[in-house]
């Protein structure tokens, strides 16, 4: 992913070279001091560190390999500016305070990583309009941690380390390949209007979209730790639509989409969870579960009666499931649940407890956004 990024600015920046000279610029190295390289700054602090100096690293590959001299790239032609911009894809509407902490890492991760320019995201900005107390967050960021962490005081903080030089080379010469792969089959333009680029980002955003389903990909307030009784601040006015022709998304969107649905029901769906065991055997499964419903806006509450229930969760050790799972879920069905779920994976007694009424399992790796839209589905 972080390869790809820098693959196609490089493929953008190599079409924009030469759009220059065919204008009339008197070189390559005179065209380049007019570029300056944009770059956005995601959630992993030190892929994304190493980014923007593998970006720096290409793009001095691009140039020498168009023919810039040393003496060009000592006049500047090799170090254009970078202006690194916080990820708009992690953000989210959902416990939108959590994103100052995004947008400190990010700032972290653009300032080490060298870029010269960093503009932070506000914390509402996936809201609505940012508003002023979003800007003065946003602004104060950066300036803690100038100011403060002293992030300005060393050239190059990651220089020497081996992590860190390693991974930079390894994502440049990554990044180096796929964007000779893109120039070898005509191009940043000719891969946009021929739809390679399109059908290659929606491919990848697939993976990724399905790794946050099944929340291998954790968003902190919304997939894990969703606080359900939050008070969203109101935007002052909406988002200003963005166009172009490429789909923007955000890692949070599906799970948002579940949460609104699940509050906008005449009648709102819980979760009884049914505790089996002792109250340390059971007390694993039982956070699992309650974050499991809680990510899809599902409360959650523990009893082990079911009438008036239609959605019930066992939670228990896998011994228990064997000596007392079918039972439970037999009662369970005979009061009237509608539907009956274990916290665990299906295991050696999976046809049993089927055939008693359990209708499912939810565990680390399930996809969350499919079973619980099934759930919403069926308990209309």
């Amino acid at each position: 992913e972080a390869a790809d990024e820098i693959a196609l600015a490089l493929a953008t920046g190599a079409h924009m070279l030469e759009a220059f000279v065919s204008a009339g610029m008197p070189s390559v190295a005179a065209a380049a001091r007019h570029i300056a390289l944009q770059i956005a700054v995601g959630r992993d602090t030190f892929v994304e560190l190493c980014k923007v100096r593998a970006l720096r690293t290409c793009w001095q590959k691009l140039l020498t390999a168009s023919g810039v001299t040393d003496g060009d790239a000592t006049a500047g032609a090799a170090f254009p500016l970078v202006h690194a911009v916080c990820s708009s894809r992690t953000l989210t509407v959902r416990d939108p305070w959590v994103n100052m902490l995004r947008v400190t890492t990010q700032v972290f991760s653009a300032v080490l990583g060298g870029a010269d320019l960093v503009t932070p995201a506000t914390f509402d900005q996936a809201i609505g309009a940012p508003s002023d107390h979003g800007r003065r967050v946003a602004r104060n960021t950066g300036l803690v941690l100038r100011e403060e962490s002293f992030l300005g005081k060393v050239l190059d903080p990651a220089g020497g380390s081996y992590y860190f030089e390693t991974l930079t080379d390894s994502l440049a010469r990554e990044a180096w390949k796929r964007f000779r792969e893109i120039e070898s089959r005509g191009g940043i333009v000719d891969g946009l209007k021929s739809g390679r680029i399109q059908t290659k980002l929606a491919h990848d955003w697939q993976v990724r979209a399905e790794a946050v389903t099944k929340r291998k990909i954790p968003i902190l307030g919304v997939s894990d730790f969703a606080n359900l009784g939050e008070v969203l601040p109101v935007p002052s006015a909406p988002a200003e639509g963005r166009s172009g022709s490429l789909p923007i998304h955000r890692d949070s969107e599906a799970f948002e989409a579940l949460r609104t649905a699940a509050e906008a029901r005449t009648e709102r769906l819980s979760a009884t969870l049914v505790p089996l065991g002792k109250l340390e055997e059971s007390r694993a499964r039982v956070g699992f579960a309650a974050g499991f419903f809680g990510a899809g806006g599902l409360p959650t509450h523990e009893s082990s009666e079911g009438r008036g229930v239609k959605l019930a969760c066992l939670c228990g050790p896998d011994e228990r499931y064997a000596a007392e799972g079918a039972a439970v879920a037999r009662r369970l069905k005979e009061e009237g649940v509608a539907r009956v779920l274990v916290a665990g994976r299906p295991g050696a007694n999976e046809s049993e407890l089927r055939a008693a009424g359990v209708d499912g399992f939810i565990f680390v790796g399930s996809d969350v956004i499919g079973t619980l839209t099934a759930l919403f589905e069926d308990l209309r």
